[in-house]
């Protein structure tokens, strides 16, 4: 049915996707860590939480001046509290805005790089991305 070059395309094509399948499997992305809000106004730490494969961020910063009667009260609370894994480098799920729970997603745009976008009712969305800090140890 098929001609021998077809046949050897079609193998070497197959084991490269299988093996490049394979390859983004296991360079699996460590998000956890302290991120900082693009404004520099909030850091977040970040841990993958439930069963290992969830995704929990507790706001644990404002900036000093920054810091308000309505927001002070989240310092120390999860903002991100077991959002599913949907793909390698993205959790999906809903993410508490001030009290308000919206639906969201936190996608890897690299190693350093977060972006975090919350929707309520499909109109209202915003966006903020994060920037992983630099470890202390």
């Amino acid at each position: 049915m098929f001609n021998s070059k077809f046949r050897v395309f079609l193998i070497s094509f197959l084991t490269l996707v299988f093996a490049s399948s394979a390859s983004l499997a296991s360079s699996g992305f460590d998000p956890t860590g302290l991120w900082q809000a693009d404004d520099g106004e909030s850091r977040y730490e970040v841990s993958l939480c439930g069963d290992g494969s969830q995704l929990c961020a507790k706001l644990v910063w404002i900036q000093p001046d920054k810091i308000k009667r309505a927001n002070k009260v989240y310092i120390d609370t999860y903002v991100v509290n077991k959002i599913k894994r949907h793909s390698n480098r993205e959790w999906r799920g809903n993410i508490s805005l001030y009290g308000h729970t919206v639906s969201g997603s936190v996608k890897a745009m690299h190693q350093d790089r977060l972006k975090v976008n919350g929707c309520a009712l499909i109109v209202i969305c915003i966006s903020q991305g994060l920037n992983r800090m630099a470890s202390t140890d």
